[in-house]
């Protein structure tokens, strides 16, 4: 006769697998979509955050780029994976305003995505060639006095910076400048260094930095609602044109319907990361800063980001779809 051990051995192997006791998460190398080209600001920052991720998960994280379409590529593709954890999305504010701007991008980002943690975030700079007035306040007033007579250029149309230039327009009185579109953001810097075009607000790169070190360019001002370390000496916008802000965000997310508890994982493993000894100094090298992480505030900033984006795009019918 069989006695109540064996019993009970019997039951747990006759028990269907997922019934069992599970596996613990994460039991295999986790992936990371990056949707630039690698090398890229967003492909940098999550290299120096995947590292410490891998030993507070104790899995490794494998970065995958997946270029295309303005970050579109990558989040589609996320979206065909399981939600299960093992797939995450490294993405910046495009992730909110692709969908605003191409309805075939066909994701809607506060429904189909789960924000983990923001890892980044960066004030963007305006910037001028020499030959326009040396201080933001006299900026400012040449350009309200004339409209129309001045050239400005955005890196990506329905970037951050074009849709952020759109609304200093608006709020600093500036009228009727001639918007110029090139595709990335070395050919706009070059067209700026050159005089094709006198302005533009865009991130602040090591190679922008070493044009305005060389007085090639100048650095007019911040898009921060202060001034901040990260630009030590450059006003904040908002002290000539009171209330303007936007800035540059990089975080984490995966697709909706991944497990709470695997959420919460991965959202403490970011917070684990980002708050490493000396993580604060290699973010400032390429220009950025440490934001509040965490999944809920990461949830705040993208709900925020949609509602002020979508209302600029829909004010100006910026489309990107033909």
């Amino acid at each position: 006769m069989l006695d109540r051990r064996q019993l009970l051995s019997l039951a747990a192997a006759a028990l269907p697998l997922g019934a069992r006791a599970q596996d613990p998460w994460p039991s295999k190398p986790i992936r990371i979509l990056n949707p630039g080209a690698a090398g890229g600001l967003n492909d940098v920052l999550a290299r120096h955050v995947a590292e410490p991720m891998a030993k507070a998960l104790g899995q490794p994280l494998v970065i995958e780029s997946k270029p295309g379409a303005g970050g579109v590529l990558a989040t589609q593709f996320l979206l065909q994976q399981p939600a299960d954890g093992y797939t995450i999305l490294s993405q910046h504010n495009a992730v909110v305003t692709a969908p605003l701007l191409s309805p075939s991008a066909n994701y809607d980002p506060l429904k189909d995505l789960v924000p983990l943690s923001l890892k980044a975030s960066a004030p963007l700079v305006l910037l001028a060639h020499p030959s326009m007035p040396a201080t933001l306040q006299e900026f400012v007033a040449f350009a309200r006095a004339n409209p129309g007579k001045l050239e400005w250029c955005t890196a990506a149309l329905g970037g951050v910076g074009h849709l952020a230039s759109e609304v200093f327009h608006d709020m600093a009185d500036i009228k009727g400048m001639v918007k110029v579109a090139y595709n990335g953001s070395a050919p706009a810097t070059q067209a700026l260094v050159s005089g094709q075009v006198k302005y533009g607000i865009s991130s602040m790169t090591a190679s922008t930095a070493g044009l305005v070190q060389e007085g090639r360019l100048r650095v007019l001002g911040a898009t921060s609602p202060q001034r901040t370390a990260l630009l030590p000496g450059v006003p904040a916008i908002a002290e000539v044109v009171p209330g303007f802000q936007a800035e540059a965000w990089y975080g984490f997310l995966v697709r909706a319907g991944t497990p709470a508890n695997i959420v919460q994982k991965l959202s403490d493993a970011i917070a684990s990361a980002v708050a490493q000894p000396g993580m604060a100094e290699k973010f400032k090298v390429v220009g950025v800063g440490l934001p509040k992480t965490g999944s809920a505030a990461f949830a705040e900033v993208m709900r925020r980001e949609h509602d002020k984006w979508a209302r600029v795009i829909k004010d100006k019918g910026i489309k990107l779809d033909a």
